[in-house]
């Protein structure tokens, strides 16, 4: 049973903060160096300060801790005056369409993975670590844990669709249009509440942090906060939850595109065209299709759309893992291309140095023509939200990368503390 909560969440003071785009920012993993240096100039109340802390070594958590308190101290961030869920709208542009995209931040029951709550990907432990000590030091969840779930009936959305008070937070970030409305009677949080209790919650970002919530829990059982955890569900049946691809990059590899050619013939059968958008479209024309791929050969411009043929090596190679695991793109991407033509072992720590990835809701040619690092690109088609459903419900996990749901949910929208 998926037990879930309101709360009485802090939120940023309109007072102090003029323009909530500002203040508000990306997943703490997505952050480069570079972006953590322009949101710390943004704003002195950005929570970069909160989930990203540049200060030094492990002086950064009592920082980040510092940060929070001073805050709630000085009215930048303001308490709930009641229990609230929060519905959370994103809306956003898809392949020229507006789609709009309904969740709910509360909180749910910490349970150990596996039951109500379903990994989909792989964790490391180092980031486990780093999470950990942040919510040691601030006593709250910071940053939103994204689950999906899967309802016919559209309770959420119904709910949403009778909001009449204006959102509490109107702001674009990164080209999504963020609204948040607190829902505060009891009756609606009932429905949303028992509507919830059979299903069954798959993390699709976010397993450092519930399994540093596991942990936190834990070490601290006089608190009866850390028996659970913020997070941010979204039906899977909802129009806005897509699935976006997570292409790689190669680079620091010496190949000419007949060599690859010929390490490909082995395993696919192989459709040269001209240019990366060529494939790119054939792609996208059967973004279905199991074991469709592409190949895009800077030096030459040349481009090989790929369609695999080897699923008898695959189910040899792969015999513990079920039909549906075994066959994602991904599995193919690393087994037959990455490792079979580029000798590219994901891994191996030494072999992901010539990889990067790209992806986000821009075209993919379009996002290729800014990069310039890289020798091959290979295209990958996204696993349907079927599949990681299925995968996730047989206790599997999915390869790291296999997924990029978009939009992410960023933080400082809410922040749960944890009451002494």
């Amino acid at each position: 049973m998926a037990k879930l909560f309101p709360f009485q969440g802090w939120r940023y003071n309109s007072d102090f903060v003029g323009d909530y785009s500002d203040v508000i920012v990306p997943p703490y993993d997505v952050i480069t160096a570079k972006e953590q240096d322009a949101y710390y100039d943004r704003s002195p109340y950005n929570y970069v300060r909160i989930n990203l802390n540049r200060s030094p070594s492990n002086s950064r958590y009592e920082s980040a801790s510092s940060a929070l308190r001073h805050w709630k101290e000085n009215g930048v961030l303001i308490k709930e005056d009641k229990n609230a869920i929060y519905i959370i709208s994103q809306t956003y542009e898809q392949a020229g369409n507006m789609v709009e995209r309904i969740g709910c931040i509360c909180s749910v029951q910490l349970t150990e993975l596996g039951n109500v709550v379903l990994p989909h990907e792989k964790t490391i432990e180092k980031y486990l670590n780093d999470r950990l000590q942040l919510m040691e030091a601030t006593s709250a969840n910071t940053g939103q844990i994204f689950m999906c779930y899967q309802d016919e009936e559209m309770i959420l959305e119904n709910i949403h669709e009778m909001m009449v008070n204006e959102p509490v937070i109107d702001v674009n970030l990164d080209d999504v249009l963020y609204r948040i409305w607190p829902v505060v009677e009891k009756d609606k949080i009932d429905q949303f509440v028992s509507t919830m209790l059979d299903k069954t919650l798959v993390i699709a970002d976010g397993h450092h942090r519930y399994k540093t919530a596991l942990r936190y829990a834990e070490k601290h059982p006089e608190l009866d906060d850390a028996t659970r955890v913020m997070v941010t569900l979204v039906n899977s049946k909802n129009k806005g939850m897509q699935i976006l691809p997570t292409h790689r990059l190669l680079s620091g590899i010496k190949i000419n595109i007949d060599q690859i050619e010929a390490r490909l013939e082995k395993s696919f059968q192989i459709k040269k065209l001209e240019g990366a958008d060529a494939v790119l479209a054939q792609m996208d024309s059967e973004p279905e299709r199991k074991g469709m791929l592409g190949i895009y050969h800077r030096e030459s411009d040349t481009g090989l759309l790929l369609n695999f043929s080897s699923w008898n090596k695959l189910k040899t190679m792969l015999p513990e893992s079920s039909q549906t695991l075994r066959e994602l793109n991904t599995n193919i991407l690393h087994l037959f291309v990455l490792e079979t033509v580029f000798n590219i072992d994901t891994n191996k720590q030494k072999d992901l140095r010539h990889v990067s990835y790209m992806r986000g809701n821009k075209p993919a040619s379009g996002m290729l023509k800014k990069e310039n690092d890289y020798t091959v690109a290979c295209f990958v088609n996204p696993p349907s939200l079927e599949d990681v459903f299925k995968i996730a419900k047989s206790g599997e996990t999915m390869p790291q990368k296999s997924t990029f749901f978009f939009p992410k949910v960023y933080s400082g929208l809410v922040t749960r503390c944890f009451e002494n």
